[in-house]
């Protein structure tokens, strides 16, 4: 017999499942289109190979990531979890360090993009590191702990769209000005509200078996 917690817990992890998932696919879905329509930063122009760079591994990293946090996907093939974290983890680095680039070097939104995605991009880099020292020295939980937390910023680009494209059509017509402060504010807030509900997670399942 399933006790109410045990309940509780299968249906957070379904809810949860499913919120990553439509969340991935539209992260997936944003980079299709960036490609198709070319994106609204004229910066993006100066530093091509950068940014298609960034958005190739962006989308496949969405796209493969949610398994590493499979536990049937692990029980089934430990070898696959493994090899596919190492090559997650380099995929990582380099989508990190080339967002980290193109918000400091071609920001849209000015000087406070450069701080957020400076400050969260930085984040993300330090996170998988230690998630991959962690998961080096055998130290399972922390190493879930920390590749939890890359993954969250990782998927917020997909929170962000979903909060600036309605904002826009509720301002109707934006300035410049505007559509630069909308899309910083949205950047914010969904890495805080992704970050705090990490945190959330990894306190209400780190007595769990992952």
């Amino acid at each position: 017999m399933i006790n109410t917690n045990d309940a509780h817990n299968m249906t957070g992890r379904t809810v949860l499942s499913c919120v990553v998932t439509f969340l991935a696919v539209a992260g997936i879905g944003a980079s299709v289109f960036f490609l198709v329509s070319g994106g609204a930063n004229e910066g993006f122009l100066l530093y091509p190979t950068t940014v298609y760079l960034h958005i190739f591994l962006g989308a496949l990293y969405l796209a493969l990531a949610p398994f590493q946090f499979s536990a049937r996907v692990r029980k089934k093939s430990l070898d696959y979890h493994r090899w596919s974290g190492r090559l997650l983890s380099a995929i990582g680095m380099i989508l990190g360090m080339t967002a980290v680039f193109i918000g400091l070097v071609i920001p849209f939104s000015g000087l406070p993009e450069q701080i957020i995605i400076g400050f969260f991009g930085l984040l993300f880099l330090f996170s998988i590191t230690r998630g991959f020292y962690y998961i080096r020295v055998k130290q399972v939980r922390l190493h879930r702990e920390w590749m939890l937390r890359a993954f969250a910023i990782g998927l917020s680009i997909a929170t962000m769209r979903l909060l600036f494209i309605p904002a826009l059509i509720i301002v109707g017509n934006p300035t410049q000005s505007e559509i630069e402060a909308l899309s910083i504010i949205s950047f914010t807030l969904a890495f805080f509200l992704h970050c705090s509900f990490a945190e959330y997670w990894i306190r209400a399942t780190r007595t769990v078996s992952a």
